[in-house]
């Protein structure tokens, strides 16, 4: 037999009610999905020849764009890519995509920036290639402290050389 105390059950459902009508401000993450262009670039590797030697790169492409990755991740990943391409010689193909997808938008937590790599890319066929930025993520007029390396200013905020515009929409 279950007995309920009235004196506490009346003041804990009016809190309750109380609690269910505070505006929950959720933090909100920009996600995309990145299995379109990895997949093309996996597929010209095939092509290619590189069978056996595509996959792992493939999978480590397909998670270095995640939020969780650290800052050079995607261009650590992309250096790999083209590493590969220029062993099954040189596909124009595969540089081609591997520069696309060192400029994809990476998913961003909280709606921030996503910092960029401070690392010079060891290929010079992804020299001044950086992501782009989702239009939904905050930017401020004061980049100082996520620049590119060696460079002063994204302009405008949220481009990349693929995307000279502006940031991109969010999700794509």
């Amino acid at each position: 037999m279950v007995y309920i105390n009235l004196n506490t059950f009346f003041p804990l459902s009016a809190l309750a009610s109380l609690i269910s009508a505070v505006p929950v401000h959720l933090k909100k993450c920009i996600a995309q999905s990145i299995a379109k262009l990895t997949a093309q670039w996996k597929q010209a590797c095939l092509k290619a020849g590189g069978t056996g030697k595509c996959n792992p790169v493939f999978q480590t492409a397909f998670t270095s764009p995640l939020a969780t990755g650290s800052n050079c991740d995607q261009q650590n990943t992309t250096n790999s890519m083209v590493n590969l391409t220029k062993s099954l010689n040189n596909d124009p193909e595969m540089i081609r995509l591997a520069q696309l997808f060192v400029q994809q938008a990476r998913n961003v937590p909280n709606s921030l920036q996503v910092p960029y790599c401070q690392q010079a890319s060891k290929n010079v066929e992804l020299t001044g290639l950086f992501h782009c930025q989702f239009a939904g993520s905050k930017f401020s007029s004061d980049q100082t402290r996520n620049l590119l390396l060696g460079i002063f200013a994204v302009n405008p905020p949220g481009s990349s050389p693929v995307k000279k515009d502006g940031p991109v929409l969010d999700g794509i």
